[in-house]
């Protein structure tokens, strides 16, 4: 009988490497662009040995991927009960995404991919899927409680809600150096949603 040896606890895991990464990842696509966004330039903002990224991610564009899935916005289900509360929501989570690095590493990746459809395209796809998603359950279920009119479409209210918080979050990070815009707050995310509603109903 052969006896038994205990294994030596080898190298330990590196328990933070992967927020490390993520916080690589969106500093450097910020800073580089997509041209610069290599596993050399992550691993070593990261600190992490390069062979450490190809072990958990076959390609740049999945790291990437991975990256903004985790730290974008809508990470949190929307279902307060009425179609006024869950576009209120919907507001606040795409607000808080787009005044930090992941909502604009998002729209930096959506401008890339008009220069380089065959690489990115697909890449934009899938980070507009949980969006869409999201704005989908929340029109189905104001249609069945009759707060919405059958018909609805999916894609106008996300574009009108989207593209107001977006506009509002571009604008402030323009000119947030000269002082010349107010914080986003609740008050401005109700004016959206209520307009949005009138032009629906």
């Amino acid at each position: 009988m052969l006896e038994h040896r205990q294994r030596g606890p080898g190298r330990p895991r590196d328990a933070d490497m992967e927020v490390r990464v993520y916080d690589a990842v969106l500093e450097v696509y910020w800073e580089t662009s997509w041209r610069g966004f290599t596993f050399d330039a992550v691993a070593r903002r990261a600190k992490v040995g390069r062979a450490a990224l190809y072990r958990r991610w076959d390609t740049k564009e999945a790291l990437l991927v991975q990256a903004l899935e985790a730290r974008s916005p809508l990470s949190t289900p929307i279902d307060t009960g009425s179609v006024r509360g869950d576009l209120l929501e919907l507001a606040a989570q795409l607000e808080s995404g787009y005044t930090d690095l992941a909502g604009l590493v998002s729209l930096r990746v959506t401008l890339d991919a008009m220069v380089n459809p065959d690489l990115l395209s697909h890449l934009t796809d899938t980070l507009n899927q949980s969006r869409l998603v999201t704005a989908r359950y929340i029109v189905e279920r104001a249609v069945e409680r009759g707060e919405l009119p059958v018909g609805t479409s999916t894609t106008l209210l996300l574009e009108l809600v989207t593209g107001a918080v977006l506009a509002h979050a571009l604008f402030s990070h323009a000119h947030a150096h000269a002082g010349r815009v107010k914080p986003y707050g609740p008050a401005h995310s109700v004016l959206i949603v209520d307009t949005v509603l009138r032009s629906l109903t």
